[in-house]
């Protein structure tokens, strides 16, 4: 038992290992159609994270694709130390590319629950690819201007609400709670 689950964990590293160390293309942004790879598994503690279950101790997780980096933390802080770490190594490239404070999603509203952050500007990104397409509640824009699409690729409607910098939203408009499926930070 204890090597098919050794096994199973090492199966899961190496694809998270896979989808991080993916190329980047032009100014960050990932190569073609790496922006809908799955990337349900995250970095928590040195260990694999599923995000399609339960998230267990983390409660944060940030994703950097220009970074190469999707990983979950237990707490604001640890993550946001993290991100501190990451923009001091990066390049001048990969910070235009990056948005200096993230796209805050959370899954309940008054930014309660699992929290979803975002760092790369320019292009959508799919909820569904972090398995949290249809489950965000309220957010946060951070530093940067945002869109919130009900449909994958910035498809259907779009959030009609603040979606400017700074701008808090503790609960979605009538009709949109459980409802944005992709977004994409300018």
């Amino acid at each position: 038992m204890r090597k098919a689950t050794f096994g199973l964990m090492a199966a899961g590293t190496l694809v998270a290992s896979a989808l991080l160390a993916a190329p980047a293309g032009a100014a960050g942004a990932p190569a073609a159609g790496a922006a809908d790879a799955p990337a349900r598994y995250a970095s928590f503690e040195g260990r694999t994270l599923d995000l399609s279950g339960d998230w267990g101790a983390a409660k944060v997780c940030m994703v950097w694709k220009g970074r190469g980096v999707v990983e979950c933390f237990r707490t604001e802080s640890e993550q946001q130390a993290r991100a501190a770490q990451l923009r001091s190594t990066s390049s001048s490239q990969q910070l235009l590319a990056a948005c200096s404070t993230p796209l805050d999603l959370y899954q309940y509203a008054n930014r309660g629950g699992r929290n979803l952050k975002f760092y790369d500007r320019g292009y959508w990104q799919n909820l569904s690819t972090y398995r949290f397409d249809n489950a965000t509640s309220s957010y946060w824009t951070g530093a940067c201007t945002a869109h919130l699409a009900e449909n994958a690729n910035g498809g259907g409607y779009w959030y009609p609400g603040d979606t400017g910098p700074n701008h808090i939203e503790n609960s979605m408009r009538s009709g949109w709670d459980n409802r944005v499926s992709s977004i994409k930070i300018d």
